[in-house]
């Protein structure tokens, strides 16, 4: 178990939806914690592969920013990461896993493909002190930048990814300042891969729709980086 820390997180950035759980429950047999700041922040996501994770609390990390890199065709643009920076903070949630989900988790954050590694970080929690927890962070890492450098349109998420990760922020009732700072991210406008991916769950546990189909089925929209490229140019330039 690891120690706390005298650490203070301002009464502005106090959280009000609070686990159940008292510090001394947290550990269990068997059992890890697992921070998340990306889509796994929304419970519906997370409980789509891991239906039995528990939330702990959320939670601070300190000297690193979010950011965004390596396209995803499931997500329609890149997915988040975590970047060393120094007075930097990535919020999320903190959930309590068994650690034979584990391979699950591995699975859907791609460790065996070399998308995302898995490590260990210490985050701060609003009352219960800090806790060390397993976290993901991308094999090819962005570069550092600074806080008005311009972003380049392959590192902007899509509206559908940047939205589920807003979600899970309200839903977990992150500190408004950071809920803000998500909203204000460029995405790349792609829509609909998590629609798609929740009627696939769904019909693959549920009886068969013998709704009518359309009989013309029209084609999904092609993102196209090099239009959004002189789409932000012009912008700039205005």
């Amino acid at each position: 178990m690891s120690k706390k820390k005298n650490i203070s997180i301002p009464s502005t950035q106090l959280h009000s939806k609070q686990t159940n759980m008292l510090r001394t429950d947290i550990y269990k047999p068997e059992t890890f914690l697992y921070f998340s700041y990306g889509s796994n922040m929304f419970s519906f996501r997370i409980h789509m592969n891991n239906p039995s994770a528990e939330f702990v609390s959320i939670a601070r990390l300190d000297n690193y920013r979010l950011d965004f890199i390596k396209y995803s065709k499931f997500w329609g643009g890149p997915t988040a990461t975590i970047v060393p920076t120094a007075n930097a903070q990535v919020w999320g949630v903190i959930w309590r896993l068994d650690v034979d989900k584990l391979s699950i988790l591995d699975e859907q954050e791609g460790v065996e493909r070399k998308i995302y590694y898995p490590t260990h970080v210490q985050v701060l929690t609003p009352y219960m002190g800090s806790f060390t927890c397993r976290v993901y962070i991308h094999k090819v890492n962005p570069l550092p930048r600074g806080d008005n450098d311009v972003i380049p349109v392959e590192r902007w998420p899509s509206w559908t990814y940047k939205e589920v990760i807003i979600i899970g922020a309200m839903e977990h009732e992150l500190p408004e300042y950071y809920i803000q700072s998500l909203e204000k991210i460029k995405d790349n406008g792609e829509r609909g891969c998590l629609k798609m991916y929740s009627l696939l769950i769904r019909y693959a546990n549920d009886a068969p729709c013998v709704c009518p189909l359309p009989r013309r089925i029209p084609k999904p929209p092609v993102l196209d980086l090099r239009a959004l490229r002189e789409r932000n140019r012009e912008g700039v330039e205005d």
